[in-house]
Parts: structure tokens; sequence; C-alpha cells
């Protein structure tokens, strides 16, 4: 089998990414055990193999936000191709998205997978011509936060599981989602902020008001765009502020970041 850079289209639940590069590691854990009298050892495989998949990747459209946050909190597991290798039982470990106005827009995504991955024929090469979104074009809507025509920004999501194999089961038999947490941090010059809005206790203090001040969760989002304002996809946050800071260069106006995070509620095994 002879792969090559250009063979290796990536896919997520059937979804093609235009990947900038790709990696797929798996490894399997072994004990090793001899027994008095004999001059040789043995060896079994104490779990199944287990491995990972990394890509970063060019955004061109919100479908390929929306395969990945389709594993946001979820415990059902995902399909991946790359070029001649697959697995039908890989988990989102992580998803990062930053830029500024001067870069083209790219994600990175982390997968886990459960059991051996599969190989098979190697794709043939695509000949799309991709647009990705670009920095200088997207746009912030984060007033909420306080925040109005942000410098740049970084958006993050991860995720941890518990799994559980079954006796004879090659696959796993019980995924629980153990933690999840969703957060932004932003940049935003002094002159283009609320200051008030930007207090860690909101603008009413501690307790929170009918206005929805003081300690409360709040939304906001970035849209993505190509240079030629076309829409691409959005990220959004619904959080609290947990930290801000402030900095200053000479002959700069002062720049104040935001740190915002978002938690998932883990799984109980209750309905309601």
């Amino acid at each position: 089998m002879n792969a090559f850079f250009k063979n290796m289209s990536t896919s997520v639940n059937g979804q093609a990414y235009y990947a900038e590069s790709v990696n797929v590691s798996e490894s399997i854990q072994i004990e090793y055990f001899s027994a008095m009298g004999t001059k040789n050892y043995s060896a079994f495989p104490t779990k199944k193999p287990e491995g990972s998949i990394s890509m970063s990747f060019y955004i061109t459209t919100g479908e390929e936000i929306n395969a990945i946050e389709s594993g946001y909190a979820n415990t059902g597991f995902s399909s991946i191709q790359v070029g001649p290798f697959s697995t039908d039982y890989a988990l989102l470990n992580s998803f990062s998205v930053s830029s500024d106005p001067n870069s083209i827009i790219k994600g990175d995504a982390t997968y886990s997978y459960y059991g051996q991955i599969n190989s098979g024929q190697v794709p043939d090469q695509m000949n799309d011509t991709i647009v990705p979104a670009h920095g200088a074009a997207s746009i912030d809507s984060m007033e909420d936060f306080g925040a109005n025509r942000i410098l740049d920004f970084n958006y993050s999501f991860s995720q941890s599981f518990d799994v559980k194999y079954s006796l004879g089961s090659p696959s796993p038999s019980k995924v629980t989602m153990t933690d999840a947490t969703r957060s932004m941090s932003i940049n935003n010059l002094i002159s283009d902020t609320d200051y008030e809005k930007t207090n860690l206790t909101g603008a009413s203090g501690l307790c929170n008001n009918n206005e929805g001040e003081g300690i409360s969760k709040r939304t906001g989002c970035i849209t993505l765009k190509t240079l030629c304002q076309n829409r691409v996809g959005q990220l959004d946050i619904s959080g609290y502020i947990e930290s801000r800071s402030f900095s200053a260069s000479p002959g700069g106006e002062l720049i104040e970041s935001l740190d915002i995070t978002e938690k998932y509620v883990k799984e109980t095994g209750c309905d309601g």
C-alpha cells in the first residue's frame, strides 16, 4: 500500500475535512511473564488496542463545525476515515479554533478510538478548490460580555470519558462522560470595552438582579466569514467570565483579556 499526503482525505461521520495535517497513532498494553524453571517468557495483551487521531484543518463550511459539535457531551461513537484508515469507535477529546485579523481560520480536533484501526483502499485525490474563513472578515457578537470589535480569540472545547469493556466484547460496552468544558478567550482594546460589564461580579455585584446583571450566564458568538464576506459558520459560547487581565506596551492602548467558561453537566444515569 502506497499512501501520500494527497491521498489522506479525512472525514468525520461522512463530513469531509480539508486537513492541513493529520496524525494517527495506536498502541496496546502487553504484560510479559515467565514461569519458574523455564527459559522463555510469554506475553499477552492486557486490553484491546486504543489510539488517537488528531487533525488540523481549514474551516470552509458550517457543516465541518456542526459534525464536530455533535460530539459535545455525547457518548455516541463517531466514524472517522483518514486516507485508507478507518474506525467506527471514536470519541471527541478536544476541538479548538483561534484567529486574528491577519490569518486564515483553522480548526484542530483530537479523537480517541477504541479497538485496532481498520485499513482499506487508498482514496482518490480530491480536486476541490477551497475558500477558508479568514479573521479579517469574521465578526464578533460579544456585547453581552462587554466586548466589542475584539482583536483576536481562542475558542476551545475539551471532554473526558470513562470507557468500559464487557467480557467477550470486542468494542466498548459502556461510555460515560466525566467532564466537558467549553471556553473562549478574547482580547479587546479598552476603548471598545464596556468596563462595568466585564467586572467579574457584573455591574450589580455578586447577586444577580432582575436585569440579568451580576453573576449570570451570558452568551456570545463569533461569525466566521471568507474574505468575500460569505458566511462559513459560527462559534457559540454561553458561560461566565472567570478571569480578566490588563496589559499595555509603550505607545499602545490598554488591552483587556477575558476568559469565559461554560461547563457541561456530566451524565448521572437519570432522565428528566
